[in-house]
């Protein structure tokens, strides 16, 4: 059973950030200017050429497949920032990244059912799994994330993050934004981290 049922939200059609190209449809969904989106850059290193997530409002999403329960990953931080043309959200975990899914909800509930309030006018539902933020693998069972469920930066776009729900294997969390707008999502390693960046 998935932890979370979102209202409206994209991931239906989820695809794989690197290379997503699409967006949503409506007026809702009109593509964001270049001074609010930044354009996909593209860096070479060597003889390899690595391209960097585009902007779009669509749904993303990456498979991984880490090995378990010995290397779950493990929630131990969630961190936000403002920077020169984004705002972002990061997600830190122990031992390995887990599978993900980006994309708009018209609202977030928890697994109860219940509306999860979020400051914002838009709001992006993440899922993330497997991952826990408890240590299963020792007996008491002690936290890995010991900081607040819900933080509330009130940068340009990025209004607020709230940690929704922890079930069985799956993390969900809603972000609240100012207005909706492009994003991208990047994998980060050592540690394992996952950045998700909204135009500002």
């Amino acid at each position: 059973m998935r932890p979370v049922r979102v209202v409206a939200v994209c991931l239906l059609a989820a695809v794989a950030a690197t290379g997503c190209t699409g967006r949503s449809a409506g007026p809702s969904a009109t593509p964001t200017s270049a001074a609010a989106a930044p354009a996909a850059t593209t860096t070479t290193t060597g003889a390899t050429t690595t391209t960097a997530p585009r902007w779009t409002t669509a749904p993303k999403a990456r498979t991984h497949n880490p090995k378990v329960p010995e290397r779950m990953p493990m929630l131990v931080a969630i961190r936000t920032g403002s920077h020169d043309g984004y705002d972002r959200v990061v997600l830190q975990f122990r031992n390995a990244l887990p599978s993900w899914r980006v994309g708009y909800a018209g609202r977030v509930t928890s697994e109860s059912g219940a509306t999860v309030p979020l400051e914002g006018a838009a709001f992006l539902f993440v899922q993330v799994d497997p991952a826990w933020a408890h240590d299963q693998n020792t007996p008491a069972n002690p936290p890995t994330y010991t900081g607040p469920r819900t933080l509330t930066p009130r940068h340009p776009t990025l209004r607020q993050v709230r940690w929704v729900d922890e079930f069985e294997g799956f993390l969900t969390f809603g972000i609240g934004l100012q207005r909706r707008v492009g994003f991208r999502v990047l994998e980060l390693r050592e540690p394992p981290r996952l950045a998700i960046d909204v135009a500002s």
